[in-house]
């Protein structure tokens, strides 16, 4: 007798867990019906200034400034940005703000927490030395007199990569 209710309780638990994920499914069906917005998983990312300062007759340090929009209503944790820079179409460089994170969630202070609907300003720099490739464009580029571009990818933890590309 005793074992008989044994059996029917884990039977029961079993059946539960499995069907779980089904019940989930139906609420979040009837809350998008009634109109609740889903969520948005995407940060507008834009070239917000690039400054370049000369260090010497073939360097120049060229800082980047990035802005992020987060347009979801939940505070989200930007891990990095991967970019390459661009001055009228030539390639001058790749880096990245933040890091790459793996496992846990460590507070190293190189990840970003971006507020809903505000906007963060992050900082980058670039060393650039002179080389043939750029012998074209190298006064325009160290009197900033260039079209500016970025592109690569960015990370927020729990969604998946998304890429950009900006132009100022």
């Amino acid at each position: 007798m005793v074992a008989a209710i044994g059996v029917g309780i884990a039977a029961l638990i079993v059946g539960i867990i499995v069907l779980l994920p089904y019940l989930g499914q139906g609420q979040q069906g009837q809350q998008q019906q009634q109109g609740e917005p889903t969520a948005i998983q995407e940060l507008v990312i834009d070239l917000d200034s690039v400054n370049v300062s000369k260090g010497g007759d073939d360097t120049t340090t060229i800082e980047v400034t990035f802005s992020v929009l987060n347009l979801s209503r939940t505070t989200v944790i930007l891990e990095n940005i991967k970019y390459t820079l661009y001055a009228d179409g030539v390639r001058l460089g790749d880096s990245m703000i933040g890091e790459s994170l793996e496992g846990i969630v460590t507070g190293s202070g190189k990840t970003n927490y971006v507020l809903p609907n505000a906007q963060l300003l992050l900082k980058d720099t670039i060393k650039v030395t002179k080389v043939k490739g750029l012998e074209g464009i190298w006064d325009a580029l160290v009197e900033g007199k260039v079209r500016w571009n970025a592109n690569g990818t960015y990370s927020v933890t729990g969604w998946p990569e998304r890429n950009f590309d900006v132009a100022r």
